[in-house]
């Protein structure tokens, strides 16, 4: 005979989601631009960093190491342009949302306990918290 009153702790994925406001539009927006932001320094500090070792491996002679350094040099750059579109498009996203429709913002883990009997699916299946300028207003798919 089973032991009903064995319980298990599992962690499952909860999905949050907001419903938009110009005051969310807003401050999606700035948070994207900040992104940007700290983006243009890393790069600059990269680029600063970068010369210096540059200007050593020329002085030493090490064509081949300058080479290599010149090429992840190169792919690094691409990848930080690359990432610097991607926001600048996400900017642009935001300012066309909605005012009242959803936006996923992303997925928390959150505990949910599990005991023999249960089913499954249902326990660890879609979970939602719907907030509105950060208060909760529904949650959507808990068992």
């Amino acid at each position: 005979m089973a032991d009903v009153s064995k319980e298990v702790e599992l962690k499952r994925v909860v999905m949050v989601k907001a419903i938009v406001t110009d005051a969310f539009k807003t401050n999606l927006t700035k948070e994207l631009e900040r992104a940007i932001k700290n983006l243009e320094m890393q790069e600059k500090q990269i680029e600063s960093q970068s010369k210096a070792h540059i200007d050593d491996l020329k002085k030493q002679g090490m064509m081949q190491q300058l080479n290599s350094f010149l090429k992840q040099l190169d792919e690094e750059k691409g990848r930080m342009s690359a990432a610097r579109a991607d926001l600048t498009s996400k900017i642009e996203e935001a300012k066309k949302l909605k005012v009242g429709s959803e936006f996923i913002q992303g997925p928390l883990e959150g505990p949910v306990n599990v005991k023999i009997g249960d089913n499954l699916y249902k326990k660890i299946g879609a979970a939602e918290i719907l907030v509105k300028d950060g208060i909760i207003q529904e949650i959507r798919g808990l068992n």
